[in-house]
């Protein structure tokens, strides 16, 4: 193991993946959101992918008895919330991508071939005096007796392999796995895209040393950081945007210079590398 790996931070921290991502992403949307947890409303893709992954876990917590669909479609409209979205073609769009990829998992889902061992499985890794924490969409034992880390994708586009290039979430996934599973040696990770009911395993992902190196290297830039502004692409996307001067003048000049680029779909809702739509 690496010498910076062995560091230890005399200031002991909590995070998740997401945390750390948006950190890296922009210090000060870091600031907002988990330093000074100032609250604001859920995008229209977070609380997209989230009602899909809740309904998911409402259709499978009785395993291997699924309940019938006319009961998720029911449960998936129950909680749906209108006022989320900025315009009514926007909600039709996304309510119908909802019902389409929960019929779709209902009618390719068959009970009992796999053990699901956990639904929305929450983990701690407590390491080099911090605490990793996340959640892992589903947990199953196949009949190899292999384990499947299983992450819900809801986006519209498949991505390519090189979309898994800079990936760590999935190399977290696997170490959290290691830490709730005794006999956890053989694990696939399965990136399942609803729409289009395709499962995805990504081969030549990040190891555990470059995900810890990532860990200890965003906590000594949090600890020694001045949470100042980092404009992109994607603070158009951002929900602290609107008390933001720094990312206004950023979409400002990108307008007056002709530049009307839009971010790839790799977006972060819901710990996600991907946008729902």
């Amino acid at each position: 193991m690496s010498n910076n790996l062995m560091v230890c931070y005399t200031i002991s921290m909590r995070l998740s993946y997401s945390a750390l991502s948006t950190f890296n992403q922009c210090p000060l949307k870091y600031k907002w959101q988990y330093v000074e947890r100032i609250k604001v409303p859920p995008t229209q893709d977070l609380f997209f992918g989230s009602l899909v992954h809740n309904t998911l876990e409402f259709a499978l917590k009785n395993d291997p008895v699924v309940q019938p669909i006319g009961k998720l479609i029911e449960y998936y409209q129950a909680k749906w919330n209108p006022k989320v979205f900025k315009d009514d073609i926007s909600e039709k769009e996304y309510f119908n991508a909802g019902v389409e990829m929960l019929k779709t998992f209902h009618s390719s889902h068959t009970p009992g071939l796999t053990t699901i061992l956990n639904i929305e499985k929450f983990f701690e890794i407590p390491w080099q005096g911090h605490v990793i924490v996340g959640k892992i969409d589903r947990i199953d034992r196949l009949p190899t007796g292999e384990l499947e880390i299983i992450d819900y994708k809801t986006n519209k586009k498949l991505p390519g392999e090189d979309d898994f290039k800079f990936d760590l979430q999935l190399p977290l996934y696997r170490w959290a796995a290691q830490t709730l599973v005794s006999d956890s040696n053989n694990i696939k990770l399965t990136l399942y895209f609803l729409r289009h009911n395709k499962r995805l395993t990504p081969i030549n992902l990040k190891s555990l040393d470059q995900l810890q190196k990532y860990i200890l290297d965003s906590v000594e830039a949090i600890q020694s950081s001045k949470f100042e502004a980092k404009p992109s692409k994607l603070c158009g996307w951002c929900e602290y945007l609107f008390q933001c001067e720094a990312g206004k003048k950023y979409l400002t000049k990108k307008q007056k210079d002709g530049e009307t680029e839009k971010p790839r779909n790799n977006g972060f809702p819901r710990d996600s590398l991907f946008s729902n739509l």
